[in-house]
């Protein structure tokens, strides 16, 4: 129903690979790919300390480990890490070819002056959301089921004593939260607000859940999830002038129209305008414009801001849920509507697309 959403998750966590590569790189530790860091940040690696039970550990706590001489760097080549996976070459491409298929088909009776159909319209957009969510997971391993153990001689112990002050703070998860805690998810920002069990009980964490919301930042790959958010938004907009079966139904869809577009504008500034205090971007654009400022700002009241630039403030909040309802019921009439559509169809949406028509006759 929300493949925006997917879209979404799946183009966070390219990000979240693409900055672990890039941190692995900077580190001296040039075979890690993105492979390696979609694994590792699902849950493929699991750290065996002394005289402990293990736990998942991400990429960002490996290259941790590594740094600190606790672990040795992950022998395990690409091709490994895709041998671990499930995915089938053929059936992707298969619904690759598929898809393709069906956007032929909606262009061709586009071409030949069939109708569309809200039905149709709507699989379209769904079809380009599925197609770019596979380029964004295109090396993330599927359904791995067993984990690659690496073990450490130090005891977890050590390795939080070691760490100082910064890992005094109980663990919610696993003991190297105090080097990546998962956070935002909805395990740890949502389910303590409700009413029903919270995911797995044991601690720390036998496997991660895989529920981290996404931080895309304010890259290339924020700019593109952008560009196709606002086109699937946009593939809406060739029903403005359907035939609906009552005018009412033809308001509605394009006011649902411009309300989804709307609310994903002001979705994707707010983040990017939160984003950026996480960052801290609008403080070196700040420093760059006013340099004297810079010189007199402390580093106490630095630090200040730093820890007032909370991850999602109540300001963010306040806009984002009553936004995120609004589209949530746009998005909602859209769906209803392609159904309630169909019992009043126009006579040339029975027609199929006569695809001789397009071979030239001498």
């Amino acid at each position: 129903m929300a493949p925006e959403f997917v879209l979404g998750f799946a183009t966070g966590q390219k990000v979240e690979a693409l900055r672990s590569v890039q941190a692995f790189h900077d580190a001296g530790y040039p075979k890690w790919t993105k492979r390696h860091a979609f694994y590792a940040n699902m849950g493929g690696f699991v750290l065996k300390p002394r005289g402990w039970c293990s736990f998942p550990v991400n990429a960002k706590q490996i290259l941790y480990l590594v740094q600190q001489r606790y672990i040795d760097y992950p022998t395990m080549t690409e091709e490994q890490v895709w041998d671990k996976s499930k995915a089938d070459g053929f059936q992707k491409t298969l619904t690759c070819l598929q898809s393709g298929w069906f956007i032929v088909q909606t262009i061709g009776r586009a071409i030949d002056h069939l109708p569309v159909t809200t039905l149709e319209l709507t699989t379209l957009s769904f079809v380009f959301c599925n197609l770019a969510m596979y380029f964004q997971w295109a090396n993330k391993p599927l359904d791995v089921q067993s984990s690659s153990i690496i073990y450490t001689d130090f005891t977890i112990h050590e390795i939080l004593i070691n760490a100082g002050h910064r890992a005094s703070k109980p663990y919610q998860q696993t003991p190297l939260d105090f080097i990546d805690d998962q956070t935002p998810s909805w395990l740890t920002e949502v389910q303590p607000y409700l009413r029903f069990r919270r995911g797995p009980q044991e601690r720390p964490l036998p496997r991660f859940t895989n529920d981290r919301f996404p931080v895309i930042g304010a890259g290339p790959e924020a700019i593109i999830f952008f560009a196709i958010d606002m086109i699937y938004c946009a593939i809406h907009f060739i029903g403005w002038n359907f035939d609906f079966p009552t005018p009412i139904e033809k308001t509605l869809w394009r006011a649902s129209s411009l309300v989804m577009t709307g609310c994903a504008i002001i979705l994707w500034l707010c983040e990017t305008y939160q984003d950026g205090h996480r960052v801290g971007r609008w403080r070196r654009w700040h420093n760059k414009l006013f340099p004297e400022s810079h010189r007199i700002a402390t580093m106490s009241s630095m630090e200040k801001a730093e820890r007032e630039a909370v991850f999602i403030p109540v300001w963010e909040l306040a806009v984002m849920i009553p936004v995120t309802a609004i589209y949530s019921l746009a998005r909602t009439y859209i769906f209803v509507e392609i159904f309630l559509s169909q019992r009043s169809l126009p006579a040339g949406a029975f027609e199929t697309v006569q695809w001789t028509d397009f071979i030239p006759h001498y």
